[in-house]
């Protein structure tokens, strides 16, 4: 079957993006100790920063460990209850899955590996519903050409549909379906989410492509729930908040359920927006206007957010080049602070094993008790696709005052 020559051109530039931030072809990084944060937690521009933060900097410090507890893995999401962790995984096939896996690395399960009712192409992107006995998934459809199979990637979503399956992977059920037509109008699912009372799943959706670059998309947020022992959606409700909808990228609920994190270019660059999902208002987070802002995530009191961004590390605008750190900030959007130093030279976090080495810090999901986070980093060589790898990294930290 023959892809359009645009379409390819679309589904490779989405994909690198997907490789290097949204998260789906995925490799991850380090061990180190983050200690302190400089003045009000904006850091120098790259030309000024200093190896270590001087005499007068800040004196509240958090201290920070990090480690790696596996390797080649993709999007995370923790589910608190059963402490089990939800993790992308690259097998030998070059294919994704979705593992479970203990916070420690351990008893590493795969639960979609040559599923008999799944196409076994990419997998992954899992969130756990709140009862720990489900996943939502993406899912690549059986009809991409192989040739373009690591262009559908799960970071990218084109051509993916949505699934959901459960926790030992013996039952699964397809939950929403884009159009099968491989075209420049070819549809896509990207980072499905479940609200914490369970009744409501989001996602982005590519609905068509409108000669843009990455085409249209829209927020969907609809009702879920089972109905004579299989689940359904009911009320889709598509959304395409500000004045820009080329890109939307959903993230989590916050613990009440009465706001959604999403990832838009509304406003020119990739930022932070928190929607309101009884009015549809949107409230801008972050405002990085010559950079890259996504991966946004509640803390479980709702009180702080974790995302990553490309702000005080090097970024061209070219998603090949792209660097970024993981940030914290209030859930209002203020008191913003780089958490994580993996550019930095001489510091704990550095891990660059050659000059041109660049890390992605990516989807994350914050512990049961607010002090542990699980994260996906990519690190890279740009000029050499042989150097691509990565680790899911646990990060510990303490935030008390």
């Amino acid at each position: 079957m023959e892809i359009p020559s645009n379409l390819g051109k679309i589904m490779n530039n989405k994909t690198k993006i997907g490789f290097i931030i949204a998260i789906s072809f995925i490799l991850v990084l380090i061990s180190g100790c983050l200690q302190d944060q400089c003045g009000d937690g904006i850091c120098q521009p790259r030309e000024e920063r200093r190896e270590s933060c001087p005499e007068d900097c800040d004196k509240t410090t958090s201290d920070i460990t990090i480690r790696t507890i596996t390797e080649n893995g993709g999007n995370v999401d923790w589910h608190h209850e059963s402490n089990k962790i939800a993790i992308g995984k690259l097998g030998g096939d070059r294919y994704f899955d979705v593992w479970l896996i203990n916070p420690d690395g351990s008893n590493e399960k795969c639960i979609t590996c040559n599923h008999k009712d799944l196409p076994n192409k990419h997998i992954g992107n899992a969130a756990w519903h709140p009862s720990g006995e489900y996943l939502v998934i993406q899912v690549e459809k059986s009809i991409v050409p192989k040739i373009y199979d690591n262009l559908a990637t799960l970071g990218a979503g084109i051509l993916n549909d949505l699934f959901l399956i459960t926790k030992d992977g013996e039952k699964i059920w397809e939950l929403h379906r884009v159009n099968d037509t491989i075209s420049d109008d070819s549809s896509g699912i990207l980072h499905p989410h479940f609200s914490h009372d369970g009744k409501k799943i989001a996602w982005a959706e590519r609905i068509k492509d409108n000669g843009r670059p990455f085409g249209e998309w829209a927020i969907k947020i609809a009702d879920f729930e089972f109905f004579r022992d299989s689940p359904r959606l009911s009320n889709i409700e598509p959304l395409q908040p500000g004045s820009r909808s080329s890109f939307y990228e959903t993230h989590t609920f916050s613990p009440d359920d009465s706001k959604l994190l999403f990832t838009g270019n509304q406003d020119g660059s990739l930022e932070i927006y928190e929607l309101e999902v009884a009015t549809n208002n949107v409230k801008r987070l972050t405002i990085n206007p010559t950079g890259w802002d996504e991966h946004a995530t509640y803390s479980p009191d709702g009180t702080k957010i974790i995302w990553m961004s490309s702000k005080d590390v090097l970024f061209n605008s070219s998603p090949f080049y792209l660097q970024t750190e993981f940030w914290l900030m209030d859930a209002d959007g203020n008191n913003k602070r780089r958490l994580t130093y993996f550019h930095e030279k001489g510091h704990p976090h550095n891990f660059k094993e050659a000059e041109n080495d660049i890390a992605v810090a990516a989807d994350n999901s914050w512990g049961p008790g607010g002090d542990q986070l699980i994260a996906l980093v990519i690190t890279s060589d740009p000029e050499s696709n042989d150097r691509d790898k990565g680790r899911i990294l646990l990060i510990e930290f303490d935030f008390s005052e």
